[in-house]
């Protein structure tokens, strides 16, 4: 909006997603630096934002797409949950101090 970036999110091909049991399968992209500027959430630009990377993961062949965010971010995991994002693992990444979840969905 007026040239201000106001959502990201980036896409990692599955040559690309590795570091937990789930993610190093070779059939799993995941994708991250998903985020909408605060005072314009609310308003279904994260549900363009995550139709769009959906759509662009089957146009590539992916049939799992994952992502990772904090255990405690209850607000995210129920919002993946609703899109058809489940639960797959735990795992701790060394850059974080809190444990993350694996979250996955079959797209085809």
């Amino acid at each position: 909006i007026d040239d201000t970036v106001i959502s990201t999110v980036t896409l990692y091909p599955t040559h690309e997603t590795h570091g937990t049991p789930w993610y190093d399968k070779e059939d799993v992209a995941h994708f991250g630096q998903f985020g909408v500027e605060p005072h314009l959430q609310k308003q279904g630009i994260g549900d363009i934002m995550m139709d769009h990377v959906e759509s662009v993961a089957k146009q590539d062949g992916v049939t799992e797409l994952a992502l990772d965010t904090s255990e405690k971010a209850d607000h995210l995991i129920r919002y993946y949950t609703r899109r058809g994002y489940r639960f797959v693992e735990h795992t701790q990444w060394s850059e974080v101090n809190y444990r993350s979840v694996i979250m996955s969905k079959t797209l085809q």
